[in-house]
């Protein structure tokens, strides 16, 4: 008998093992899919690409910036809040993609291939993640050149305020979009979570001027954590609790910035743990309508 005929050499397996795509191939694979997916509805691309510049610019309208508020001018104050509306923009991409992926039966499609459960739901956090940090390059950038905002202090802060604001509502989004029957109504659900999210996390209004039990709620909402950190990275000062309006928020270096607002990250890692709980839970990969 032809040992060959029988045995495959080594070459060959290594060959084939070669052609297998790595991880970082599958999840830029299920990226480039989410483009595509996203850029076929025109109206939810064009909500979730401009939404958060757009409401930067409205916000900084208010006729009373020129005030502070925690030593800083309140205009920035407020812009510098919104850039964390990249992470509620990922919640509305995700969802909406989410329920047309399974309707369309592309999830099905995928789970069918050989490709791991972790690189699809890889590739659908990484590139709400790309599309958010590109939204706050360009919503910093007006910031910095037509509100003359200083430039931030610490951008590691940022990023990973950033990241973890967006992957906490990336897996959200992943969980409720079991619950939402349609693309249409996911878009809908999308509006209070981005009301919520502006009104109640000192985004657009400072918390103090809410009731006190509403100001208990909103220190635990998602986006609470993730706007704090945010000012703080940027102003160099400690935005880790609602600031006085006449009292200035004392400066903090690198480090210090990471410790006060580690408490408020770990709150929004909670909500990671509830998003993936929730994905768990309720996250369907069939259509409903099949």
């Amino acid at each position: 008998m032809n040992r060959s005929t029988t045995l495959e050499s080594p070459v060959g397996i290594q060959g084939r093992a070669a052609s297998v795509p790595g991880w970082p191939a599958m999840v830029w694979a299920q990226v480039r899919l989410n483009h595509a997916a996203l850029l076929r509805q025109r109206g939810l691309a064009f909500s979730v690409l401009t939404l958060p510049l757009f409401l930067v610019v409205v916000y900084t309208m208010n006729p009373t910036a020129h005030e502070t508020l925690g030593g800083v001018p309140l205009r920035a104050y407020v812009g510098v809040g919104t850039l964390a509306m990249g992470c509620l923009a990922a919640f509305m991409s995700v969802s909406a993609a989410a329920v047309y992926r399974r309707e369309e039966r592309i999830y099905k499609r995928l789970r069918g291939t050989a490709l791991p459960v972790g690189a699809i739901f890889a590739g659908d956090v990484a590139y709400a993640v790309l599309v958010g940090l590109v939204q706050e390059a360009f919503a910093a950038g007006y910031l910095i050149v037509v509100l003359h905002a200083p430039m931030p202090r610490n951008i590691p802060l940022i990023l990973v305020a950033s990241l973890i604001g967006s992957v906490a509502f990336c897996v959200l989004a992943l969980g409720v979009s079991g619950l939402l029957p349609s693309n249409e109504v996911a878009q809908l659900a999308s509006v209070p979570v981005l009301l919520i999210g502006a009104l109640g996390s000192g985004m657009a209004i400072p918390l103090s001027a809410l009731p006190g039990w509403a100001r208990g709620v909103c220190e635990v909402l998602a986006p609470t954590p993730i706007v704090r950190a945010v000012r703080t990275g940027w102003f160099g000062r400690d935005f880790s609790a609602e600031p006085a309006k006449h009292v200035a928020a004392h400066h903090v270096g690198l480090l210090n910035g990471f410790q006060v607002s580690g408490a408020g990250l770990g709150v929004a890692l909670l909500w990671i743990a509830v998003g993936l709980w929730l994905t768990r839970r309720f996250f369907r990969w069939d259509p409903r309508r099949a």
